[in-house]
C-alpha cells in the first residue's frame, strides 16, 4: 500500500515531509529550549507478569502515559481527574491528583522535560498542568467538539490537538494561543508530532500528514478501518497505527508505505480510542483487546510474540511502555490500571 498525495495540495507547494535520520542540529537564536529524550532503552523485553493492580479512577480509565524518566506515570479518566503515580519497587504509589478538568480525560502527555502534563478533554478543550501544582494553569479553548488528542511537540512551549470538530490545532503554550487551525474532512482520533510534521488519524480510515511550514496536507495513507491511535517511534522513522479492522500497521516513513500489518485470533479493538504503542526500542508492538488481554507482536519477524491475560475483565483502552523498557501499564474501561514487568 503506497501513500497518496493529498488532492488539495498544489504542485510544488507542499513537498512531502522528510523522515531521513538526522545526525544532529543547531538551534542558534531559538527562543526556547528543545529537548531530545534520552534513548536509555537498549533492548526492551516483553512484559510477562503482573506487578501491581489498583483502582486508578472512579470509572473508566481512558489514558496512560509515562514521564521521560520512567518513574512517573499519569492516568486520565472519565472522572475528570489525572492521577500521577510513582513507579517504585514494582508498585504504583499515589503521587498527586491534577484537578480542574471540565470533562472526561481522553489523552495525557508529558512534555519532554517531564515538568508539565497536557490533557485532552470532552469539554472541547485541552488543559495544561505544571507537575507539583494541583490546579490547571492553562486552558486551550477553541475547538467546538470533544478534543480527542493533545500532544507536546519537541519544545515544551508548543503542542498539537485533534478533535471531533474536524480540526487539528497548533498551540503556542506560552501564550495559550492557537497559532494554526487545520481543517480536515473527518473526525480526528489521534495525533503525533515530529520535528516539523504532524500526523493525524481519522474516522474516514485515513492517516494524514501535515507540515508546520506549509499550508496544506502533504500525504495521505488509506487504511482499512477507523484509525483509533497513532504512535511514533523514538527515531521518528516508523509509525504504528491501530484501527477498527482490528489491525495494527507499521508504516516506514522513509519510503512512505505500510511495512507490516499485525493481526491475531482473539484481538479486537474495544473502542474508537483503543491505543497501541511501540516498545521504546521499536522491537515490539503492544495493544490491549476488548476482552482484557494484551497482545504483543515482534516487529522484526511480524509474528505474534504472545498474549497476556490477567486482572482486566473489561476492554483495555490504553497501554504505555516506559522509556527505559522495564515496565508496561495498561488501563481499562472499568477502573483498573495494571503494572506489568
Amino acid at each position: 500500500l503506497s501513500v497518496d498525495s493529498c488532492v488539495k495540495c498544489l504542485p510544488n507547494t507542499c513537498p512531502p515531509p522528510s523522515f531521513k535520520k538526522r545526525r544532529g542540529h543547531s538551534i542558534g537564536g531559538a527562543p526556547e529550549q528543545r529537548y531530545q529524550s534520552i534513548p536509555v532503552c537498549v533492548a526492551a523485553q516483553p512484559p510477562s507478569q503482573v506487578q501491581d493492580v489498583l483502582d486508578a479512577h472512579l470509572s473508566e480509565v481512558n489514558a496512560v502515559c509515562f514521564g521521560p524518566n520512567s518513574s512517573l506515570l499519569a492516568t486520565g479518566g472519565a472522572d475528570r481527574l489525572i492521577h500521577l503515580w510513582n513507579v517504585v519497587g514494582g508498585r504504583l504509589e499515589a503521587n498527586q491528583t491534577l484537578e480542574g478538568a471540565a470533562g472526561s480525560i481522553t489523552s495525557v502527555d508529558f512534555d519532554p522535560s517531564g515538568s508539565q502534563v497536557l490533557a485532552a478533554t470532552y469539554n472541547q478543550a485541552a488543559q495544561l498542568w505544571k507537575v507539583g501544582e494541583v490546579q490547571s494553569k492553562e486552558t486551550l479553548s477553541g475547538h467546538t467538539d470533544k478534543v480527542t488528542a493533545a500532544k507536546f511537540k519537541l519544545t515544551r512551549h508548543q503542542a498539537v490537538t485533534g478533535s471531533r470538530d474536524r480540526t487539528v490545532k497548533e498551540w503556542d503554550l506560552g501564550r495559550a494561543y492557537c497559532s494554526r487551525t487545520i481543517n480536515v474532512l473527518s473526525y480526528c482520533n489521534d495525533v503525533v508530532c515530529g520535528d516539523h510534521v504532524i500526523i493525524s488519524g481519522h474516522n474516514d480510515q485515513k492517516i494524514r500528514f501535515w507540515d508546520s511550514r506549509v499550508p496544506c496536507c502533504t500525504q495521505v495513507i488509506p487504511v482499512q478501518g477507523r484509525v483509533t491511535s497513532l504512535n511514533l517511534s523514538h527515531d521518528q522513522l516508523h509509525l504504528l497505527s491501530c484501527s477498527r479492522d482490528d489491525t495494527l500497521k507499521v508504516i516506514d516513513l522513509r519510503v512512505s508505505n505500510i511495512r507490516q500489518a499485525f493481526r491475531a485470533d482473539g484481538f479486537r479493538c474495544g473502542s474508537d480510542w483503543t491505543k497501541a504503542v511501540f516498545s521504546p526500542d521499536r522491537s515490539y508492538a503492544l495493544a490491549g483487546s476488548w476482552d482484557g488481554a494484551l497482545y504483543i507482536w515482534n516487529v522484526d519477524t511480524g509474528k505474534l510474540e504472545g498474549s497476556l491475560r490477567g486482572p482486566h475483565c473489561t476492554a483495555v483502552n490504553a497501554v504505555a511502555w516506559c522509556p527505559s523498557g522495564s515496565h508496561v501499564v495498561s488501563a481499562e474501561q472499568a477502573r483498573k490500571a495494571v503494572l506489568w514487568h
